[in-house]
């Protein structure tokens, strides 16, 4: 999926009886066990550059904190590091304006980085070798410390709320001290309790609370530019500046429309939203409409118009650009419409390349053939779709040919799909205690590294094709909850 622009995001909440508006932006973790040192940034070049190159693993994102404009210096006007010229914070031509953060991500984000009320900057320092570590920290009195201690002063890396405001959680801070030297050798970071206690039983040392930050993108505003479609029920062209309320969808009990606009030589056809509370009994989250394939699929006198076509259940992102962040982390399961059998390199070898065919999506595009039909989606027809995803990726899907009412026939041999798509991930759906450890502690992290979102239930829809108009192949499109019994709510 392309990017055609930015996004830039407005968070408003309600704290003491006062507005406080933020932008919220990610905390990367990644770590080199090697060294012993876990990294955590709110700059995207930062965390990349830390890679595989350099020994440090991917852990996804710790939390997400209201950004940190990059013009900040230390407590005691200590210079901030600004990137490098081949990673640098702000892409070409951005600049370094207090006003502005580019935070190191391809797509630029127009972030205004104000700091929020009751909030205190986050300091990251750094002891380089033998024993390496990085701390970071809201006191200026433990910079003045560390300082003196052999650690240097790297940047302010956001901002930490000092007591809860609506919607946080407590960011817990632990170390681990080389036995023999007594000297601290590493840092952890966690909003997970889990985690916390995980780290704890295997020797690591509670420092507390560090401070209060968010578990997911909470923001309940967007402001929208440069794409085409709808957001939120909102169109939005690429002209155009338009702040759109992310909806409170639960339960949705009317349709949604999937706009629809030209961008160059294709047409978008998006519907999303990043938040979606639950109401109680909520079990799964549902997918419901009517399709008509029109020239989707062969045989048709020329290629298909579509690329394809993927609609996430359990959604949720940065919203850099389309919805979608300029990098990860964005996440879910879609069920994807693709022409033939084959999608970003996966083929689906057990059915014929024709026709119209559907998989799942998972995260940033590893692809699943589980629900791939005995016989291929025909063009110009009307079909019925039904489909569902709980919290422990399971999933289920019916597909029905509208005219007759006859469901259709997965490979598998069934008119219902039901499985699961948890195997697709590196980390366990729901980690309890024990079953983390200090090396896999990050599986409870809000993004854990190509994770699924349990927590984040939103929902995008998205059609990517040339000369075509999606509003007229799709109707009578819900996003709902479900009760255990397949109900809706």
């Amino acid at each position: 999926m392309d990017a055609m622009g930015k996004v830039a995001v407005l968070g408003l909440v309600l704290a003491g009886g006062s507005a406080h508006a933020y932008d919220l932006t990610a905390l990367w973790e990644s770590r080199n066990a090697g060294m012993t040192d876990t990294f955590y940034t709110t700059y995207y070049n930062d965390h990349a550059i830390s890679g595989p190159a350099n020994g440090f693993v991917d852990h996804g994102v710790a939390a997400w904190l209201p950004c940190s404009s990059n013009a900040l210096d230390g407590p005691f006007g200590e210079p901030s590091y600004k990137g490098t010229p081949a990673a640098p914070d702000a892409p070409a031509g951005d600049g370094l304006a207090p006003s502005r953060s580019g935070h190191g991500y391809a797509v630029r984000m127009d972030f205004a980085c104000a700091p929020p009320a009751d909030a205190r900057p986050l300091y990251r320092l750094y002891k380089s070798r033998p024993e390496t570590d990085h701390v970071y920290t809201t006191s200026a009195e433990e910079v003045a410390a560390l300082e003196a201690s052999g650690y240097g002063f790297d940047r302010v890396e956001g901002y930490l709320f000092t007591s809860q405001v609506d919607g946080s959680t407590a960011l817990y801070r632990l170390r681990k001290d080389n036995r023999a030297t007594g000297q601290t050798v590493e840092h952890r970071y966690t909003l997970s309790a889990s985690a916390r206690a995980s780290l704890r039983a295997k020797g690591w040392l509670d420092e507390g609370v560090a401070g209060y930050a968010f578990a997911s993108y909470v923001n309940p505003t967007v402001a929208a530019v440069g794409f085409a479609g709808t957001y939120n029920g909102t169109n939005v062209s690429p002209t155009t500046p338009v702040t759109v309320p992310i909806r409170d969808v639960v339960p949705l009990r009317s349709q949604l429309a999937l706009g629809g606009s030209p961008s160059g030589s294709s047409v978008y056809g998006m519907h999303a939203s990043n938040v979606t509370k639950r109401p109680a009994g909520a079990a799964w989250q549902s997918l419901s409409f009517d399709l008509y394939t029109g020239t989707w699929f062969p045989p048709v006198p020329d290629a298909s118009p579509l690329d394809h076509m993927p609609m996430y259940l359990h959604y949720a992102s940065q919203a850099a650009a389309n919805q979608l962040s300029a990098v990860p982390p964005y996440d879910g399961v879609a069920i994807t419409f693709v022409p033939g059998n084959t999608l970003n390199g996966t083929v689906c070898d057990t059915v014929a390349n024709t026709g119209g065919q559907i998989v799942f999506e998972i995260g940033e595009g590893t692809i699943s053939c589980g629900p791939v039909l005995a016989t291929p989606l025909r063009a110009n027809t009307w079909y019925h779709v039904d489909y569902a995803l709980d919290d422990a990726a399971r999933v289920r899907l019916t597909v029905t040919q509208r005219a007759t009412g006859v469901p259709l026939t997965f490979a598998d041999g069934t008119t219902t799909y039901a499985g699961t798509v948890a195997g697709f991930y590196a980390c366990p759906i729901q980690p309890p205690f024990g079953s983390l450890y200090a090396d896999d502690s990050f599986c409870a992290n809000p993004y854990s590294a190509h994770g699924f979102p349990s927590a984040n239930t939103g929902y995008f829809i998205y059609a990517k094709m040339r000369a075509t108009d999606i509003s007229a192949q799709m109707r009578n499109l819900r996003v709902q909850w479900l009760d255990a019994g397949f109900a809706p709510l």
